[in-house]
């Protein structure tokens, strides 16, 4: 009898998974605990033959050839456990991708930013390189696996720490690693162990773009902080309403583009006076996803930001200094709050909170956020999104703006960090 691939979450990966094995797989194990799971009717419309959540024995096990998961299964699953006793294989998409593919592979991860900057080098890339195949993939919302039989010449992968985790190979031509700060602690337990999964973008590469703190002896490295000069960026135009981290997503982004063009395309750059303008040009026209420190606007002459996205602590201290730079007289109000997943707030870093006016803080953890911001801003305890934004939006005057920029995850009151970004602007939009 032919073994069983088993896969482990639907989502789009889980989908995507059972698309590439279904071609060579009479039928798919899958184990899914949600019985109203969306991508189950995907998988019925698919004609795609598979047992939805066979007993977990022994005897089901050694049928099993492998095991696909999916990101957003803990490696503490049951399932990985009987895999460990009788030796079962585990494989990503990451890993089927990165061994089959003939692209030049770029791999891009960080605690924050890896979209934009995936985002951000296609869009160069395209600009500089009009005939060639370039695409985003991965973790930005499009499953490697959908790409495989597509003859793409550069691709530039999105990967996350889960999808780190459980991948056996992470061999790429380029790996970026934009920043490493605390985040999904409740899924890896320590900053150590988290910070470990990111640096095999690095360690695994042939060269490494990152900040100078994680250089590693022996590699090929590049600190896309400080290479190109400073002053293309200081009072630039395009770049100057552009949040401060977006600065940096697109430093590491022009770093990867220069060497692509020098090592892959084999092209000389001898001007990089030049090369830069031109560079700039091109992304002039580059137009971020939603929900990351998107400026919705102004309602009564009061600016509203949209940064749904930051789910970690790091990222709101950088969406408050970005707002202090976008509007340097008037008070800023920040809405914040959700579920923190286990991070920890540090009372040093939060002193940029004294540029807050007053903090709308409601979700699961609301307390932990209120008792240390309450060190450096009033705070005031809400029920949902919609009274703390009621509340920002009484007290906010002309000149002020008001900054939704949770810290936290969605997942104690949304579906996800979409679903919150689009709740308050339809409450900005109805203002």
């Amino acid at each position: 009898m032919n073994k069983i691939p088993l896969i482990i979450g639907l989502g789009k990966t889980g989908v995507s998974l059972a698309k590439y094995l279904a071609k060579s797989a009479e039928t798919l194990y899958i184990l899914e605990s949600s019985p109203n799971n969306k991508y189950l009717k995907e998988l019925k419309d698919l004609d795609i033959q598979y047992i939805l959540n066979p007993e977990m024995s022994e005897r089901n096990f050694k049928l099993i050839s492998r095991i696909y998961p999916s990101p957003g299964v803990s490696m503490e699953n049951e399932a990985f456990q009987h895999a460990k006793h009788l030796n079962i294989p585990i494989e990503t998409d990451i890993d089927i991708y990165l061994k089959n593919s003939q692209s030049y592979n770029i791999l891009v991860t960080g605690t924050n930013g890896k979209t934009t900057t995936v985002s951000m080098l296609e869009h160069l890339l395209q600009g500089f390189l009009k005939d060639k195949s370039i695409l985003a993939i991965g973790n930005i919302g499009k499953p490697v696996l959908d790409f495989l039989d597509q003859k793409i010449e550069i691709a530039i992968i999105e990967v996350s720490s889960f999808q780190i985790e459980a991948s056996s190979r992470l061999e790429s031509e380029i790996g970026i690693l934009l920043n490493v700060e605390e985040d999904h602690i409740d899924r890896h337990k320590s900053f150590e162990t988290y910070k470990s999964l990111k640096l095999r973008v690095l360690q695994e590469s042939n060269i490494n773009i990152s900040k100078l703190e994680h250089k590693i002896e022996g590699k090929e490295f590049y600190d896309y902080e400080n290479y190109f000069p400073e002053s293309h960026f200081l009072n630039n135009p395009t770049l100057k309403k552009w949040p401060i981290h977006d600065v940096f997503n697109l430093k590491a982004s022009l770093l990867a583009l220069k060497f692509i063009l020098e090592e892959k395309e084999n092209l000389e750059i001898s001007d990089i006076n030049d090369f830069l303008d031109k560079a700039i040009g091109i992304i002039a026209s580059f137009k971020k996803q939603p929900h990351r420190f998107e400026v919705l606007g102004k309602v009564n002459d009061v600016i509203y930001i949209n940064d749904s996205k930051a789910t970690n602590f790091d990222a709101t201290l950088k969406s408050i200094e970005s707002s202090r730079n976008l509007n340097k007289e008037g008070n800023i109000y920040l809405i914040c709050g959700g579920d923190l997943k286990e991070q920890g707030l540090s009372k040093k870093r939060a002193v940029i909170f004294k540029e807050i006016k007053k903090c709308f803080i409601y979700g699961k953890d609301k307390n932990i956020i209120k008792e240390l911001l309450s060190n450096f801003t009033n705070c005031v305890s809400c029920d949902d999104l919609d009274s703390a934004y009621s509340l920002a939006k009484k007290k906010s005057q002309i000149g002020d703006l008001v900054l939704l920029s949770p810290a936290c995850s969605s997942t104690d009151m949304f579906e996800d960090y979409r679903e919150r970004g689009r709740r308050f602007k339809e409450l900005v939009k109805r203002s």
